[in-house]
């Protein structure tokens, strides 16, 4: 008799721990609707900007193989828009001494988690600085956007791709701009916006490598 107590303890045990293994499994896993940059830089600290199609909050972010790397901080909003995406800046710390290659990221909501994305540390970055947005002249409609920029490995390229993102508001505009090097200056045509505008702009080299992101606040004349 005793042993067949013994058996439906064992048995009621393993039933506890495939209902624990069901349940895990069924949590969603999201797709993220896009991310940038795609890079961080060794020795730097680099914002991920992760779209997420749910109303749930972050909680936190892992990143494997953690070597090199830590989750700084997550900041964004689920409150997102008429699509339901949430907008959230994961920022990541890179050690000088960090092997490069790539890393996994996932973000954890309140329920379920996001599938991986792929953010590469390369063993070079360029580097861009001094993020100025020229008025337009008086025959010109569109402002032109200047950064200083430097390439430890010379691959910068004639025309880098200049990626921005306009927050003026409403949903953000964001794109890609061909970009033209001049004496350590990458020049690119901004497209008309308007009202007061949070700005953010990265440059990519000639193979793919994303720089740093700069940010500043402007406005613009309607």
């Amino acid at each position: 008799m005793q042993r067949h107590r013994v058996c439906a303890t064992v048995g009621v045990s393993l039933l506890g721990a495939v209902s624990l293994f069901a349940q895990a499994a069924q949590q969603p896993s999201i797709r993220p609707e896009t991310f940038y940059p795609r890079h961080a830089g060794r020795g730097q600290a680099t914002v991920i900007s992760v779209a997420v199609p749910s109303a749930a909050p972050v909680k936190s972010a892992e990143v494997s193989p953690p070597d090199g790397v830590t989750v700084a901080g997550i900041k964004g909003s689920g409150s997102g828009s008429e699509q339901n995406i949430g907008w959230w800046e994961i920022s990541l710390d890179v050690a000088k001494d960090a092997m490069p290659g790539d890393r996994s990221l996932v973000l954890v909501l309140e329920r379920g988690r996001t599938m991986p994305i792929t953010v590469t540390i390369p063993a070079h970055v360029p580097t861009i600085s001094n993020l100025r947005v020229v008025a337009p002249q008086s025959n010109q409609s569109t402002a032109e956007l200047q950064v200083a920029a430097s390439d430890a490995g010379g691959d910068l390229g004639e025309s880098p791709y200049v990626w921005f993102t306009a927050d003026c508001g409403d949903e953000p505009v964001v794109g890609a701009l061909p970009g033209k090097v001049s004496t350590g200056t990458v020049r690119a045509t901004l497209p008309r916006l308007s009202g007061k505008c949070d700005l953010q702009v990265h440059v990519t080299d000639a193979t793919g490598i994303e720089s740093n992101t700069l940010k500043t606040a402007l406005e613009f004349t309607k």
